[in-house]
């Protein structure tokens, strides 16, 4: 099971992850990406992944496809509490930022 809390502040988009992201649950966070990215028109995109208990190795190339997409719209990203072993399965290191917390995400896009 996968919950997806939003939340925006000074116009940026927090995506806080709670539980496991697989193939069968990231259908729901790809519907609210979409919905933000395409409807809403958000460019500034922080996923907080402290509260996963798992992510599936087959979503990592999910995430990256999306990934492309926020920076095909001229998007930004920060990941908070994503360990170095997702880290590095990640591709696009020179386009993600990754911070430990949401109030470090805010410094860093707020510049």
């Amino acid at each position: 099971m996968l919950e997806v809390e939003t939340d925006v502040i000074n116009g940026i988009i927090f995506i806080m992850l709670e539980g496991e992201l697989t193939t069968n649950t990231v259908t729901d966070l790809e519907n609210e990406l979409n919905y933000l990215l395409y409807k809403q028109g958000m460019h500034f995109f922080v996923f907080n992944f402290k509260n996963l208990k798992n992510i599936e190795y087959k979503t990592i190339t999910w995430l990256e496809n999306k990934l492309v997409e926020i920076f095909l719209s001229c998007g930004n990203v920060v990941m908070c509490g994503l360990n170095d072993i997702y880290r590095k399965k990640i591709g696009m290191q020179e386009k993600i930022f990754y911070t430990n917390s949401e109030l470090d995400a805010i410094k860093l896009l707020s510049v």
